[in-house]
């Protein structure tokens, strides 16, 4: 597993169990003194982001994924994802232990940044340091609490278990924190957001895509309320994010489906595509495996993705330009790019990552077409869905069309019945919800998104696995995942079952 010179210590800060790394101390060593100028903890935020990725098991758990009958099985961890079981492989790359604890590992980076800044005595020169150490703690936090936590629901967040919120650069190895309610802890991560937005500043940063932005702020802000039905907030930082010609910021992807297949894979997460707000390189399998796992996109669930009947312009004969590859077992998009960090060359000892986005322009723009939605803007809803599929979709859309009320009512009548969200939806709301939803599962597909979607809407997932149909109704508790069990054993209390 990787390592930096921070996480191997502090990454089980919240008194996991040190049995795993064969470590056993007393303390933390005391950082404070390596952090003694802004360009120290500047590299140190570059390890504030989790380093690792969500989008396997992300994508295995969710509606995305079916049984890929000629395959033997790929690995335990994706057929237990796949039934939604407990899986405890901390140090396998990919799976949820791993990207818990490196999680928390981005946190307790972040709290040493914000220490240092502290004990550099603070002030305007440095501020943008706690700005992006604020926003990335807030991030990491809630990626946790999408996957460990029960979606947010107002009704009920103040006895819904949380997690525990770190905001302090700890030492003692067996510190023991409780776990907060969810509504604490979403509380939390919007005062961190709030807090760290207005002082970050862009100029600061060689490679802005690898670090939070004002622009990426604003996006991961748009997520934030997005999941929290803080619809005005949605669309004020959507437009933050997105700008004065938010279409220039939108994936091409019709017009980059004459490149290669290599080519699509080194542009997709890098910093020269301009619809990438947040990128990171992260220890991962996912490039290799992605496309020949036994339980992943077969070519009934790529269909059911990316089909013209799941298009909203079907209607008027328009079909996906998202370039599918590969036979019917191995479906797959060219999303994401190998690379190998050589520790010691000479013994050829390293670690492989891949290169993925965190935060798209694309994701910010349908966060704010549903927050349209759900105020009931549907001229601006209208607008916006065609303006984004003009960039999906194979024919060209003249700049005179324009998709009409009544369009929508005839293609999406009766549609939408899977979401039960907290909220309350209008007949019409479900309907055209319904779009919104395949314009994500087709834009996102791979990335894991479906996942979070499937949960925060309250969508029933089937899996089918040896002739057999599996069920995840909305309040299963599997839906949220286990807390790893040397967490457990450590005094966190785990999810129920």
């Amino acid at each position: 597993m990787k390592k930096n010179i921070y996480t191997p210590i502090i990454a089980l800060f919240l008194g996991l169990s040190f049995t795993a790394c064969n470590k056993f101390l007393d303390e933390l060593p005391d950082a404070r003194t390596e952090l003694d100028t802004p360009e120290k903890i500047q590299e140190l935020l570059a390890r504030a982001y989790p380093d690792a990725l969500y989008a396997d098991f992300c994508e295995t758990m969710s509606d995305n994924a079916g049984d890929k009958v000629n395959l033997a099985q790929s690995s335990i961890f994706n057929t237990q994802m796949y039934s939604w079981q407990t899986n405890n492989e901390y140090s396998t790359w990919d799976t949820p232990p791993h990207y818990f604890y490196a999680a928390y590992g981005a946190i307790a980076n972040a709290n040493y940044a914000l220490e240092a800044v502290e004990n550099l005595g603070g002030g305007s020169d440095i501020n943008y340091l706690k700005g992006e150490a604020l926003v990335a703690r807030a991030y990491a936090h809630f990626m946790l609490g999408l996957f460990w936590c029960k979606p947010f629901n107002p009704a009920t967040a103040a006895t819904d278990l949380g997690l525990p919120y770190a905001t302090k650069a700890e030492r003692k190895v067996f510190e023991v924190y409780r776990r907060i309610s969810v509504k604490d802890y979403y509380d939390a991560i919007e005062k961190d957001l709030t807090e760290g937005l207005p002082l970050i500043d862009n100029s600061k940063y060689s490679k802005p895509k690898f670090h939070f932005t004002k622009e990426a702020a604003h996006a991961f802000a748009s997520r934030f309320y997005l999941v929290k039905g803080d619809w005005d907030k949605v669309i004020s930082h959507a437009n933050e994010a997105l700008g004065a010609n938010p279409e220039n910021k939108l994936r091409d992807v019709k017009g980059q489906r004459a490149r290669t297949y290599a080519q699509q894979e080194l542009l997709y997460a890098s910093s020269d595509e301009p619809a990438n707000a947040l990128i990171v390189g992260a220890s991962s399998l996912y490039a290799r495996n992605f496309a020949y796992n036994k339980y992943g996109l077969t070519l009934q669930k790529s269909v059911e993705v990316l089909g013209d009947n799941k298009h909203p312009l079907n209607g008027f004969r328009a079909t996906w330009a998202y370039p599918l590859y590969g036979n019917d077992d191995y479906r797959n998009f060219p999303k994401y790019q190998e690379y190998f960090k050589y520790t010691n060359v000479s013994a050829g000892n390293g670690y492989p990552y891949d290169m993925a986005v965190l935060i798209s322009f694309d994701e910010v723009f349908l966060n704010r077409l549903e927050a349209y939605l759900m105020k009931g803007e549907k001229a601006k809803f209208l607008t916006d869905l065609v303006v984004f599929l003009r960039k999906k979709t194979m024919q060209n859309i003249p700049d005179t069309f324009v998709l009409s009320e009544a369009d929508m009512n005839t293609i999406y009548q009766n549609k939408g019945t899977e979401f039960d969200p907290a909220y309350t939806l209008s007949t019409q709301q479900r309907e055209w919800l319904q779009a919104v939803a395949d314009v994500r599962r087709a834009a996102f597909v791979f990335e894991g998104l479906r996942w979070i979607d499937n949960k925060r809407l309250g969508m029933k997932v089937v899996h089918v696995k040896g002739g057999q149909t599996m069920e995840l109704p909305k309040d299963d508790p599997r839906r949220e995942l286990q807390i790893p069990e040397d967490a457990i054993s450590n005094g966190i209390t785990a999810n129920p079952r």
